[in-house]
């Protein structure tokens, strides 16, 4: 497991035995997320939230998509390229 970034109480994590698609967890000391890198429609996509307050996911999806290169490049680094998980040029 990777802390790769952190933002206000949450730790930003990457686990080395994990599956596609490239996800983030997010992790805090009330609760926790999955955020797709790459969800429908191309955007981060929440795809599991416990514990969090209701308000809080859509800040941290901001934060997934303001730092996705970074995050994507950590999971490639972690679990090795996939086709899947380029960024789509607009």
């Amino acid at each position: 497991m990777a802390t790769i970034h952190r933002f206000h109480e949450f730790r930003f994590v990457i686990h080395s035995n994990d599956h596609d698609p490239a996800h983030v967890h997010l992790i805090s000391g009330n609760g926790n997320a999955k955020v797709h890198l790459f969800g429908t429609g191309g955007e981060p996509e929440v795809m599991r939230v416990s514990g969090i307050p209701q308000h809080k996911p859509s800040r941290l999806v901001k934060e997934v998509l303001e730092d996705r290169e970074v995050f994507l490049k950590w999971w490639e680094e972690i679990h090795g390229k996939r086709e899947n998980n380029d960024v789509k040029a607009e």
